[in-house]
């Protein structure tokens, strides 16, 4: 007998988190079939879609590592998908990364105002999902968004100071709720009058090549040392 699923349809047309839609509700389906514990659950955009995380990490307690990553998602889209693709899999863990799409609207709109906008909008999204994993008692990390290093574009500078002010903001909000907070940030940019990330991290100033997840996934496992998360090559 077919379990039942939260089947989340697809967003309007042409929200970016409709591409992975069909898959996602197809592997959600499995794992919920097959009483496959899951044992960690990363959540988030390309930084998280593009992690071979099976190359990084192993479980010692022999449960699943799933990756719910989705290329442009924002933290609003992953709001609304965030009960269909992480608390529905009763996961023991959920490993939260958003937020660095919002600041494309940066490259539209470059004001003060809208920066302003986008910090609350992010810390909101986030503040709200962990307020639904705790309803659910499934305790969650949230990391740092990590810098870029895209010098061409008029928004650079501005988005360096956003990013980091919704960096300094969820540290804060960690601290508060006594959850883990896995901070990228401060190991792979290079501060100066703008933060920037390190070229050596990146081919292209936003996603991280193996040396940059190299860094994150050490950051994962210095970090949640509650966790029975370990690196396959330490």
């Amino acid at each position: 007998m077919r379990p039942e699923l939260l089947e989340l349809e697809k967003f309007e047309e042409g929200n970016p988190v409709n591409k992975e839609r069909d898959k996602f509700n197809r592997r959600n389906e499995a794992l919920l079939y097959h009483n496959d514990p899951v044992g960690v659950l990363f959540i988030g955009d390309s930084i998280t879609a593009y992690w071979d995380l099976d190359s990084y990490f192993e479980l010692t307690n022999g449960k699943r590592i799933i990756n719910r990553g989705i290329s442009n998602d924002r933290s609003m889209y992953l709001k609304r998908r965030f009960q269909a693709d992480a608390l529905q899999l009763k996961p023991d863990y959920i490993i939260l990364s958003i937020g660095v799409n919002n600041t494309k609207d940066l490259d539209q709109q470059l004001d003060q105002e809208t920066s302003d906008q986008l910090v609350m909008q992010i810390t909101q999204d986030i503040k709200d999902m962990v307020s639904m994993a705790e309803t659910q008692h499934i305790p969650m990390a949230i990391t740092s968004v990590t810098a870029t290093n895209r010098r061409h574009l008029k928004s650079f500078e501005l988005r360096a100071a956003t990013i980091k002010r919704i960096n300094d903001e969820l540290q804060q909000f960690a601290q508060r709720q006594r959850i883990p907070y896995i901070d990228y940030y401060s190991r792979m940019t290079l501060t100066g009058d703008v933060d920037c990330l390190n070229p050596e991290l990146s081919d292209d100033g936003l996603h991280p090549h193996v040396l940059g997840y190299d860094i994150m996934a050490q950051t994962v496992v210095d970090t949640l040392t509650d966790v029975p998360l370990k690196l396959k090559h330490p």
